[in-house]
């Protein structure tokens, strides 16, 4: 693995091989430097992969490293010795080389990580980068990630393009895709030429932030619904009134509606009244 030490504006290359080196001031660091405390840091070299651990707080990228804490340090971040003093892990010369490199990094992540809690919306785990811990939900159709103050995951990432790749889901399938990054997007260590779909555990590599994709839990399936019972068919109404089986009644005096009297009464009342005055004057005629 290539290094670069760089102390009061000069810069010295050297390299290292797979194993365990400690770098310090003392005579007995295998990687000597001068104006450093003996045995100050620890490299684990292994597979393309370098742990760094120290027995005093250092930074990678300037966020602050306790000391006794290994801190996984991927190819151009830079290792703050002191105010005057860095180490910086320079990048591989092939493609081939930084991909095995890559695809090492992440078999460790995936091995030693906790699978995160399933969501009902796709998410994006930061591996490592500046905002190493955070999760991000994908909840809108189309989601940019980058730099920038406009994009919906916005990344503290220096080697990250303002807006710098995309992700579209469509038909239940999430596409990943580079916006034309001068630094580029790599795909499970693989650099992405043409969009592409993501899977559960999927890593995204831009500049120096690995983010891990969450497919979204699937929906439980809903109970079919009971058919309704059918209802008997409603018998049509008829206009006819019902037959009753229940002799007929009389209807009483008070139901009866009054009866109109007849014209012939008037006739007989003034039929009688002449025959009882021609019977008077009969009378009054045969009296002697």
């Amino acid at each position: 693995m290539h290094f670069e030490f760089e102390h009061m504006g000069t810069s010295t290359p050297f390299e290292l091989p797979e194993g365990v080196h400690l770098l310090g001031g003392a005579a007995e660091d295998q990687v000597r430097l001068e104006g450093l405390p003996p045995g100050l840091l620890t490299l684990r070299i292994e597979n393309h992969r370098l742990m760094v651990e120290a027995t005093r707080t250092f930074t990678v990228e300037g966020v602050m490293v306790p000391p006794g804490v290994p801190r996984l340090v991927l190819p151009g971040e830079v290792v703050g010795l002191s105010e005057e003093m860095r180490l910086k892990v320079r990048e591989p010369d092939g493609e081939a080389e930084r991909q095995v490199g890559t695809v090492a990094v992440l078999k460790h992540l995936l091995t030693d990580l906790e699978e995160p809690p399933p969501s009902r919306a796709a998410t994006l785990q930061c591996l490592i980068g500046a905002d190493v811990g955070r999760t991000f939900a994908l909840a809108e159709a189309t989601t940019d990630l980058g730099r920038g103050k406009d994009v919906s995951v916005r990344l503290r990432d220096i080697a990250v393009s303002r807006r710098h790749a995309r992700i579209r889901h469509q038909e239940g399938t999430f596409l990943l895709e580079d916006l034309n990054s001068p630094n580029g997007l790599y795909l499970n260590g693989k650099r992405l030429d043409a969009p592409a779909p993501l899977h559960e555990g999927d890593v995204i590599e831009l500049g120096r932030t690995l983010l891990r994709f969450q497919a979204p839990m699937g929906t439980p399936e809903t109970e079919p619904q009971p058919e309704p019972t059918p209802t008997p068919a409603e018998t049509p109404t008829s206009t006819e009134p019902p037959v009753s089986n229940d002799p007929p009644t009389s209807p009483s005096r008070e139901d009866t509606p009054e009866r109109p009297r007849m014209r012939w009464e008037g006739w007989l009342i003034g039929l009688g009244a002449a025959l009882a005055l021609v019977g008077l004057l009969a009378t009054y005629a045969l009296t002697p």
